[in-house]
């Protein structure tokens, strides 16, 4: 019976896990639209080819 319980709470604990995840994941992906994207000045920008 103890061990029906402890797979039971384990079961419960990466389902939740797994919960978890996949609202940060929606989370930051509806987030990371609203963001504006800022570039790095790249230090190469000012080299001039002539």
């Amino acid at each position: 019976m103890t061990q029906k319980i402890k797979t039971g709470l384990c079961v419960l604990a990466l389902l939740l896990a797994i919960l978890a995840a996949y609202v940060q994941e929606m989370t930051f992906q509806q987030t990371a639209a609203v963001r504006v994207a800022v570039q790095p000045a790249a230090p190469f920008a000012a080299i001039q080819i002539k």
